[in-house]
């Protein structure tokens, strides 16, 4: 499984359904696939609340197209801090994992390949959360973690 990680600066929501809209996104979503990092991801997301993702297309009649058969939602500053710290250990166990397999089996090693994409993913991901999960700002406070699954 996949998930698409997006900061979005507003949520336009019709019940349990949320409007996909690019417009209102911090910048481009992350992907995260490394396995070890999507088990992590779906411990993390547990309290986010579920939702339909819809596209409404813009015209004289209002449309709505399924995008995603679900996605997690979390505004930024009701995030539960016990969850983002397990998150916060589990990842840094991670990277202490992947150093170590690195270094015992060197860098240009084809052993190498998932721990060296895990790491990549892993800092992508660090620095997107603590751009929007630490931040002062007050449009990042009031913004929305959104997790679309793939």
């Amino acid at each position: 499984m996949k998930y698409t990680l997006i900061f979005s600066t507003k949520l336009e929501r019709s019940d349990l359904n949320i409007f996909y809209d690019a417009e209102a996104f911090a910048e481009k979503p992350i992907m995260i696939s490394v396995p070890e990092i999507v088990k992590f991801l779906e411990h993390f997301i547990e309290k986010f609340e579920e939702v339909g993702v819809v596209e409404k297309l813009s015209g004289k009649s209002v449309s709505l197209k399924a995008l995603s058969g679900k996605a997690f939602v979390c505004e930024s500053d009701k995030l539960d801090k016990d969850i983002l710290d397990r998150f916060r250990t589990e990842l840094t166990k991670y990277l202490e994992k992947c150093c170590s397999n690195i270094s015992q089996n060197g860098l240009f090693s084809d052993n190498t390949n998932l721990d060296i994409s895990g790491l990549s993913e892993l800092i992508e991901l660090r620095n997107y959360l603590v751009k929007y999960t630490n931040s002062s700002k007050k449009i990042c406070q009031k913004g929305y973690l959104y997790i679309m699954v793939q």
